[in-house]
């Protein structure tokens, strides 16, 4: 779950621990640091010095040699793709991504686990996110010679299946600083261990150079051969299905989220735990930018209450949006007394379905059982209003989709956090709600 733990043995040891756990954390590929303090150094006192930070720069490129193998190998692929990941966020590369994208023609799907802004949304080469389905997979990459995966997991999946994800004949190279992906489940051809942010362009100006004009025309009409099929036509489609569903009540999942984008303001981040309920975000909500979306990129739940509050403090010009489950909000509902401790502007919206709906699908789907024991909140019902006021937070239930708009933009302008209750079809017919 770390990258390094460590437990406090000495007051003594202290400085040199945080130290290097500040660099641990913070050297690309970045992540979270464990420090054990004990309770015997918790009532120890000394005059600390904790040093010098030292961070180490990773932002290289790899050789001349190996960039132009790849770009070599690039344009031998008569139908490459592109998988972005992860590390094109965290290095803000989604123009550079975009670059290349244009220069071979190739189609984008985001990574299977949409965790993050990975790719300009609107951007004619963006096709969406995979699923996590292996058959949907299999045949949305059967079409392809070659897959380039920047930064990205290779086809992380959920549940197992007898399919594998991967069609025969798919060859890989692959991209990006955590070298713990490459080849781990499939082989890579190539596998360079690199800053996406540094290594793009470079490999951007090698295939402009090498490539033929006649190749060059074969990328444009690919490009626009995608225009029917690409993010922006099929959010046309998503919209018109959940226009749709205007008179549903409770309200359509997807309908609500419509609604929701609508009503962002430009420069919103999003934190995304609405597991079903939010399914079609990503569809409907742009990606502009490396930090306008923030999404579950584990099997657990339960970080979105919490980590809005992270994401406001390292963003405090932007709004913060987060749309959360009301299952997955009941790991860390005590994340509002801290927001409204810190007089955060956070926007909550619970999805609430009345329960783990996702729990219930896959008991459904995979053991054909349809009693839902302890995965629905009645009997009683959880007032999440009342539940947000008694920690200091301005809250009010939704059930009218034409309310959602007018409620962002007033929790947007107020100070301190808000909680908007927004009630949705569970998908199982609704009862005893």
């Amino acid at each position: 779950l770390v990258k390094w733990a460590v437990e406090v043995n000495r007051l003594q040891d202290l400085p040199r621990i945080v130290h290097r756990a500040a660099k641990v954390a913070m050297t690309p590929p970045t992540g979270p640091v464990f420090i054990s303090l004990p309770g015997d150094i918790l009532n120890e006192q000394d005059a600390l010095d904790l040093g010098q930070a030292t961070r180490v720069d990773t932002a290289g490129r790899p050789s001349d040699e190996a960039l132009n193998r790849l770009a070599d190998r690039l344009l031998a692929a008569r139908r490459p793709v592109i998988v972005a990941g992860h590390e094109i966020a965290t290095a803000d590369a989604l123009r550079e991504a975009a670059t290349l994208a244009e220069l071979l023609g190739a189609p984008v799907y985001q990574q299977t686990v949409c965790d993050g802004a990975h790719f300009l949304s609107e951007h004619p080469a963006f096709m969406g996110a995979l699923t996590r389905d292996q058959r949907e997979v299999r045949e949305t990459l059967s079409p392809y010679d070659l897959m380039f995966c920047i930064g990205s997991d290779v086809l992380r999946m959920s549940v197992y299946s007898d399919t594998d994800p991967m069609p025969d004949g798919l060859a890989v190279v692959q991209l990006g600083l955590r070298d713990w992906e490459m080849g781990k489940n499939y082989p890579s051809e190539i596998a360079l261990r690199a800053d996406v942010k540094e290594t793009l362009p470079a490999l951007a100006t090698l295939i402009e150079n090498k490539r033929s004009p006649a190749r060059a025309r074969q990328a444009a009409a690919a490009l626009a051969a995608l225009g029917p099929s690409n993010w922006t036509a099929r959010r046309e489609a998503h919209r018109a299905n959940a226009l749709a569903q205007t008179a549903a009540a409770p309200m359509a999942p997807n309908l609500a989220m419509l609604r929701i984008v609508d009503a962002l303001p430009k420069d919103a981040v999003v934190v995304d735990e609405g597991i079903l309920s939010t399914r079609t975000l990503p569809a409907l909500y742009p990606f502009r930018d490396a930090k306008a979306f923030f999404g579950l990129g584990s099997g657990g739940i339960g970080f979105a209450m919490a980590g809005a509050v992270g994401v406001q403090l390292a963003l405090p010009d932007r709004p913060v949006v987060a749309i959360v489950g009301d299952g997955s909000a009941m790991y860390s509902i005590q994340a509002l007394w801290t927001a409204a401790n810190a007089k955060l502007p956070i926007t909550y919206i619970i999805a609430n379905n009345g329960g783990y709906r996702i729990i219930k699908e896959r008991l459904k789907s995979f053991h054909g059982v349809e009693q839902y024991t302890g995965m629905e909140f009645k009997d009683p019902q959880i007032d999440f209003p009342g539940l947000a006021r008694s920690m200091g937070v301005f809250a009010r239930q939704i059930t009218d989709p034409d309310d959602i708009s007018p409620a962002i933009a007033e929790s947007t302008g107020r100070v301190g956090p808000t909680l908007l209750d927004v009630m949705v079809d569970d998908g199982f017919g609704n009862e005893g709600r």
